[in-house]
């Protein structure tokens, strides 16, 4: 699909806003948005995926600069610079600068789906056992059990998702998703809300019931009520290739663009 690049710009500046609201909650959260730069920063989550650089876009003669700063602004941090390069990046030449300066292209690459125009798509019938439940403070502890038996993660991991988690918990942009069955919590799944865009974030399922069209109900309760709320865009990323993104075109998304990653260690 050819897109635009301004509104791949508009696609990959969704995260960020949302990010914001929360940083509002999570002081050591930050999203900065400029014209030349969007980049993400995580105080206490410190993967490649919560800090990266993207949307660098600045002339051949500045662009230098411009990942200079980056370097820096990570370095300061004692964090790899991690730098995305979708279609909307500019020079054209900017994965060549990246390799010339020590970067290592990384795989695979991140692939961007979309559905348009779901104001107007018919709802489908989803399964009649599921209840789905939009989380609030109570049922933060089941959502991250959840959560961790669905990606089958030790527990070890509780502590800090709930921490994590909790201030996202009544936002009006951020919204996570329970779903049970005859009164057992078996799936989660996040959405992110801005202007006309929902994002699908990540969704789990427990191991018993991957396989019966649980997570694919579930994310259609949760994007139905994104749709209540004026959305008309359905966005996801995820890595090319693995099931979730098979999982999202059967859903009907269709690949938007794709970007690749560079770390410089």
């Amino acid at each position: 699909m050819n897109l635009d690049p301004q509104k791949i710009v508009e696609y990959e500046t969704v995260i960020p806003t949302c990010i914001q609201s929360l940083s509002n909650v999570m002081p050591g959260i930050h999203a900065v948005l400029r014209d030349d730069l969007v980049l993400i920063y995580s105080k206490d989550y410190p993967s490649a995926d919560a800090n990266r650089a993207f949307l660098l876009r600045e002339t051949p003669e500045k662009i230098e600069g411009l990942i200079d700063e980056v370097i820096a602004y990570f370095k300061e941090r004692e964090l790899p610079t991690t730098i995305m390069v979708s279609p909307a990046c500019a020079p054209a030449d900017l994965p060549q600068r990246l390799l010339k300066r020590g970067f290592v292209r990384q795989e695979p690459d991140e692939c961007w789906l979309m559905m348009e125009h779901v104001q107007k798509a018919r709802v489908p019938k989803i399964d009649s056992r599921i209840e789905v439940k939009l989380v609030e403070k109570e049922d933060l502890e089941a959502f991250v059990g959840t959560m961790i038996a669905a990606y089958e993660m030790t527990s070890e991991w509780a502590p800090m998702l709930e921490k994590m988690l909790e201030p996202s918990i009544g936002l009006p942009n951020i919204n996570n998703y329970l779903a049970f069955i005859d009164g057992k919590p078996v799936a989660t799944v996040t959405t992110m809300h801005h202007k006309e865009y929902v994002v699908v974030g990540s969704g789990g399922v427990l191991p018993e019931h991957r396989g019966t069209g649980l997570l694919y109900s579930l994310s259609v309760a949760a994007l139905s009520r994104a749709r209540d709320r004026g959305a008309d865009t359905i966005l996801a990323q995820t890595t090319v290739g693995p099931k979730f993104e098979r999982f999202l075109r059967i859903c009907g998304l269709k690949q938007a663009f794709t970007r690749q990653g560079y770390i410089l260690e």
